[in-house]
């Protein structure tokens, strides 16, 4: 027999209860999700749908949310949290505390209505950005490391192209990512879509609301990229259905060159209303050269509208023009306004805009994926993800929801694109697109 013996050690660290649960509420490791406001600088948004934190925010690490223990005493032995990823796949400046504050409350509410008890949940995060301005490859090791880490499902990623890129490593690896590309073909086997848009249904929208104009000659805008196409390719064949005529088409770069005078040709050449598809960036230069024109054509573009909220100046490169927006009429969702109110009480401030709500109805998609499933694993949650049905919906107008099921990973139904329209500074409600039937226009014979 040997003098000495090796002993196996913990190959990893035993799970600590931070010792703050409290008996009637669920209560989170901070007060606020990022740096902006646990150090006190503050946010920069002026008006209710501007980001409210502050330009290169850093979200905090590992923020834990416990369940109310409802008086309930355990046995001593603390439960490790269920891990919940959150990839940061853009610069979202100073809407990153949107994002985080709305995913804490979300699961605060969700944990004090008893829908999971068993453990704490935590976040993880990654700022792994990365297409159209940083490297493809960064997401995709944004998204390996927070599987590692042993995140159950992933919040992101939220641009079009580096979803497309993860899709088949996300489908490999088996942890489900809720997305909020606007990508159609994104949704698969473990992508699932809480989606801030749906490219080729916004093209279709925007052809019609030229169109419902009185409109006959337009101009098209499209982005190079994975979307572009898709936003030129609906958007065109929309057109040409409705009789409109595409006076010009321009293919732009992010940094998009000679755009004054792409648009002083469609001046001249009697374009009456313009569309634009794509990222975003480029839509940030339209507002100078057409100042410098002097024209104030009707104008429409994708979700890409909804930059307005991330840094004030681009709120003033979008002045004039409508586009596809999620946030419903002023107060006619019941659960955007009550989400609101809340949100306030919690965190001490008031911010309104579309991350937000698309922030919280993620966060309820996890939580209740995982309350749905058998047991906190990546295949169980992606199946309790697919049992999740009619969630009700802070997005979008009144009668929006969210569902899911086996092959049907698209989680908005109902109204969840909405139109509006930023104009002197205010951002205005434009309406819902109800589509109907060419023949409803035919009096009967």
């Amino acid at each position: 027999m040997p003098d000495s013996f090796d002993y196996a050690e913990r190959l990893f660290p035993e799970p600590v209860d931070l010792g703050i649960a409290e008996p009637d509420r669920a209560v989170a490791s901070v007060e606020h999700g990022t740096r902006s406001f646990l150090e006190g600088q503050g946010g920069e948004g002026t008006t209710w749908y501007e980001g409210g934190g502050s330009a290169n925010d850093q979200a905090v690490q590992g923020i834990t949310i416990y369940p109310p223990t409802r008086g309930v005493t355990t046995q001593g032995d603390p439960f490790e949290p269920v891990k919940i990823g959150i990839l940061i796949d853009m610069d979202l400046n100073q809407l990153l505390a949107d994002w985080i504050d709305p995913t804490i409350l979300a699961i605060e509410d969700a944990l004090n209505e008893g829908v999971w008890a068993r453990s704490a949940v935590q976040l993880i995060i990654a700022d792994a950005r990365g297409l159209p301005r940083e490297n493809y490859k960064k997401v995709i090791d944004g998204y390996r490391w927070l599987v590692d880490q042993g995140c159950v499902v992933v919040l992101g990623p939220m641009i079009s192209d580096n979803s497309l890129v993860l899709q088949d490593t996300a489908n490999e690896l088996g942890v489900s990512c809720l997305g909020w590309t606007g990508a159609h073909r994104f949704a698969s086997e473990f992508c699932f879509t809480v989606a801030n848009g749906d490219i080729p249904t916004e093209g279709v929208i925007c052809a019609n609301w030229l169109h419902q104009r009185g409109l006959r000659n337009v101009g098209l805008f499209w982005e190079a990229g994975s979307s572009g196409r898709d936003y030129a390719d609906y958007f065109r064949d929309e057109a040409i259905r409705l009789g409109l005529t595409i006076t010009r088409e321009v293919k732009l770069e992010p940094n998009p060159s000679n755009l004054r005078e792409h648009l002083a040709a469609m001046k001249d050449s009697g374009t009456e209303g313009l569309y634009y598809g794509g990222y975003g960036y480029a839509a940030f230069h339209f507002g100078p050269a057409l100042k410098a024109l002097e024209w104030d054509p009707p104008r429409i573009m994708g979700t890409a509208f909804m930059f307005y909220s991330n840094k004030n100046q681009w709120g003033e490169g979008l002045e004039g023009w409508h586009g596809i927006d999620q946030l419903g009429e002023d107060g006619a969702n019941p659960n955007y306004n009550a989400m609101r109110e809340r949100f306030e009480k919690r965190f001490g401030r008031t911010t309104g805009n579309v991350v937000v709500a698309l922030a919280y109805d993620t966060a309820r998609v996890a939580i209740h994926g995982i309350a749905n499933a058998s047991i906190p694993s990546p295949p169980q949650v992606k199946d309790g993800i697919e049992r999740i049905r009619w969630m009700p919906a802070t997005n979008g107008g009144p009668s929006t929801y969210i569902q899911f099921g086996p092959g049907d990973h698209k989680g908005y139904k109902g109204d969840f694109l909405t139109i509006r329209e930023l104009r002197g500074g205010e951002l205005r409600f434009g309406g819902y697109f109800r589509p109907e039937w060419p023949s409803n226009d035919t009096p009967p014979s």
